[in-house]
């Protein structure tokens, strides 16, 4: 997928667009050319077409594909369209992109949806188009439809979808009966929920952003539901490093992790601190896996804890550790820690003495679980970074849940709580107290591992220690962690990635993203 600097609307967003646009001046009949000439124009230049498929429904995406249809058949493109109403049933401003493709040759014959004509027809075609259902669709693909899509599903022709694939529900990303499976999407002028929701993203292939001629005043008001960052904004994102800086300038981090046998955790999260220009790593853990760990990571310093069977659940050990709680500027807390109640009970004595900023992860977002006070107090200096089911014990819900309402379930915590969310999983999902969402656009399965949560833990408590706002670590740690992923995955096999690859990785990227 190309990412873009992009917005993510909801189907009524851009609809609500529309309508401006239309109050600011700007015709409805105008848009839609607009948006059909810069699709057909990204077609002719990357496929080439000699020969074309349009499928049109009655609605504004049905206006879209005629509107192709008529650039493709200007430009010497063989088009076969097919309409799956009657042209009287259509809209009123599709009818009259209709009109005007009709009007360009009297041997321009529009086909109903027959399937055996339409098989026969896709076959012998470069390129599908599918422009029958929009961002509106909101309800269950008739038979009839779904017979459509398995039609162009079955066929090895390319198939070019019109803002979204028929079939898929625009804002929620789940599949309405068979969807379109395409091979490129042709996004009008912003992503799509559906565009990054799974399952629905599944469907849409290559996604591109296609230039509609929106005026100034139309977009004036226009609040996304959430940004796509891309490298050129994640650069502006990365702390300055004064010449005269020293390691007191950029920060002091606090890892408490680890525990006998997770040893691995705590190693991981230092180092991603160290990687990412902390200035001063300690790592609080138990005395059992102290000398493993120092080992590990001679550039950290090493707080060995009283412990209980490998474990940071003795009760006396937030006395030793008070005094350097109070020194951190960043404490991340969580990797390997263990959820046994001792443990959990000290977690939740180390954030209420903490008075800088936090990076909560892994076993210590399971102390917050059924402790709203502590929660409501770590208001403006918290990120949290749960997977989804850490995110579900957390709000009493299921995993299942959080993932086919990730963005609404972001949202609405990120906003309740004042805590910087970032649901990890695909997409990641950052929620930052008012601000838009933000969904990260890197990253594959490579980081399906055990441990590149932890080294995501530790990037982003190093850029919070050396100089990034909350804002600014809670979305650049992803898109970094991610990167680097995509990167490996380039010339790897991504299912060959280990978390410290990533850690091996970053000095070159930073370097390309500081540049």
């Amino acid at each position: 997928m190309i990412h873009q600097d992009a917005w993510i609307l909801q189907a009524s967003q851009q609809r609500a667009l529309d309508d401006a646009s239309v109050g600011a001046g700007t015709s409805a009949d105008r848009l839609m050319e607009s948006a059909g000439l810069h699709a057909s124009e990204w077609i002719l230049e990357r496929l080439c077409p000699r020969t074309a498929v349009i499928l049109a429904g009655p609605g504004g995406n049905g206006g879209d594909a005629f509107v192709v249809a008529r650039h493709l058949f200007q430009a010497g493109v063989a088009v076969h369209v097919f309409c799956r109403s009657r042209i009287e049933a259509c809209n009123l401003l599709t009818q009259t992109m209709v009109k005007q493709f009709m009007d360009l040759d009297s041997s321009i014959h529009i086909f109903p949806l027959d399937h055996v004509t339409l098989a026969d027809a896709v076959n012998k075609a470069d390129c599908v188009i599918d422009g029958l259902f929009g961002s509106g669709l909101s309800r269950s693909l008739t038979d009839a439809d779904a017979a459509t899509c398995r039609l162009l599903n079955t066929s090895d022709t390319t198939t070019i979808s019109l803002d979204v694939p028929s079939g898929v529900a625009s804002d929620t990303g789940a599949d309405l009966g068979p969807a379109v499976r395409a091979d490129f999407t042709l996004a009008m002028a912003f992503y799509k929920p559906c565009h990054w929701l799974y399952p629905a993203a599944a469907s849409c292939g290559d996604v591109q952003i296609i230039g509609v001629n929106y005026p100034a005043a139309g977009l004036a008001d226009v609040l996304p539901t959430a940004i796509v960052p891309n490298t050129r904004s994640i650069s502006a994102m990365l702390p300055n490093r004064p010449p005269t800086g020293h390691k007191g300038s950029f920060g002091q981090v606090l890892v408490v992790a680890g525990s006998q046998g997770m040893t691995g955790a705590a190693i991981l999260c230092s180092r991603g601190a160290l990687r990412t220009g902390a200035g001063l790593v300690t790592v609080a853990l138990p005395e059992a896996i102290a000398s493993v760990v120092q080992a590990a990571i001679p550039e950290a310093m090493t707080l060995s804890l009283p412990d209980c069977e490998g474990r940071l659940a003795d009760s006396s050990l937030i006395e030793e550790l008070l005094a350097t709680i109070q020194r951190a500027d960043v404490i991340a807390i969580g990797p390997g820690l263990g959820r046994d109640s001792a443990t959990l009970e000290n977690v939740r004595r180390i954030l209420e003495a903490a008075n800088g900023r936090l990076v909560i992860d892994a076993d210590a977002i399971h102390a917050l679980v059924g402790h709203e006070d502590l929660l409501t107090s770590l208001a403006g200096r918290a990120l949290l970074t749960p997977h989804p089911g850490e995110f579900a014990a957390l709000v009493d819900s299921s995993s299942r849940d959080v993932d086919a309402q990730r963005l609404e379930r972001v949202a609405a915590f990120s906003a309740e709580h004042r805590i910087h969310l970032i649901l990890k999983g695909r997409p990641t999902v950052i929620g930052i107290p008012d601000n838009p969402l933000t969904v990260n656009p890197t990253g594959n399965t490579g980081l399906a591992t055990g441990g590149s949560g932890d080294v995501l833990t530790g990037l982003m408590a190093g850029l919070l220690a050396s100089g990034s706002s909350p804002d600014e670590a809670a979305v650049a740690a992803p898109f970094i962690h991610g990167l680097a992923a995509d990167r490996w995955a380039l010339e790897r096999s991504e299912r060959s990635l280990m978390p410290s690859d990533i850690l091996e990785d970053l000095p070159k990227l930073l370097k390309e993203l500081e540049s």
